[in-house]
């Protein structure tokens, strides 16, 4: 857990449309290359200013092994560029279901987003449909005001030019499917997505959408220069070459949510709880 795959993990490379079941025939992943080449390039303005949202709190996923800031008592990860997007539910000091901040002051931005994420929606859909009924009964019990309109989805993960550790999502909504969809500028090799149990990996490229059971172990490789020769961080941080990639889901504690104005009002009452304020 938390180590690069590497393509000698890949047994089998997906190179074109495709689907892949487990030998209790559940789905693994569908493959679609090039179904959102035209959604993505819409979409890219708003998925590149995404790069500078930061965070070291994505434990294996970082790539990077967990350790101490100074005097912290948390463990943190090695900084990389990967934002949540769209409305997440408790968490850390956080007690009350809330839009994450970079969506409460973008919405322009969060809305303009939507029509990749219906796109999404559609194709998983119709590709694993009982998956796609699931998840939308689980989101008929989620409030509105929380979930992408036109979607069974209400959160997005955008990483942006770096390679995750081999891990499995353990947030979103198990009965239901994950997406991943991919936006690539530049001249690069490697960041192939691996199934190491299953040694399956793909190189997906510009417009590429995959569904999948993002609960099996999975990761990326290295990404790499021409020459063959991994990117150094500073490579990575220059802008050269960029590799997007779109996660959308339905986080399992959203169902629990309630209203807009019933979250405010528990926000306001922790507030007051920490500020020593009584009624």
């Amino acid at each position: 857990m938390g180590r690069l795959p590497g393509e000698h993990d890949v047994t089998f490379k997906l190179e074109g449309p495709c689907r892949v079941v487990k030998p209790d025939t559940s789905p693994l992943c569908v493959y679609l290359p090039g179904a959102l080449r035209h959604e993505m390039a819409d979409a890219y303005d708003v998925l590149h200013m995404l790069k500078d949202e930061r965070t070291d709190n994505r434990g294996d996923a970082s790539g990077t092994a967990r350790a101490k800031r100074g005097d912290q008592k948390r463990t943190r990860s090695s900084l990389i560029s990967s934002a949540v997007i769209g409305a997440v539910d408790p968490g850390g000091i956080y007690h009350f279901c809330r839009l994450t901040s970079w969506t409460g002051t973008h919405l322009p931005e969060w809305q303009s987003l939507q029509p990749l994420l219906q796109a999404i929606d559609r194709n998983l859909g119709h590709h694993v449909p009982n998956r796609w009924e699931r998840q939308r009964q689980a989101v008929l019990g989620v409030p509105s005001e929380w979930v992408v309109p036109g979607t069974i989805f209400t959160t997005v993960t955008v990483n942006n030019t770096y390679s995750t550790g081999v891990h499995a999502d353990s947030g979103d909504y198990g009965p239901g499917f994950s997406t991943l969809a991919v936006s690539r500028r530049g001249d690069f090799e490697g960041g192939w997505f691996v199934f190491p149990k299953w040694r399956i990996g793909i190189d997906m490229q510009d417009g590429d959408l995959l569904l999948l059971d993002a609960h099996e172990l999975h990761g990326n490789t290295v990404l790499r220069r021409p020459d063959g020769q991994p990117a150094t961080a500073a490579e990575l941080r220059s802008g050269a070459f960029e590799r997007i990639s779109v996660i959308a889901y339905l986080r399992s504690g959203m169902t629990k949510c309630g209203t807009w104005p019933e979250e405010e009002a528990k926000g306001r009452a922790y507030a007051d709880t920490r500020m020593g304020v009584t009624s």
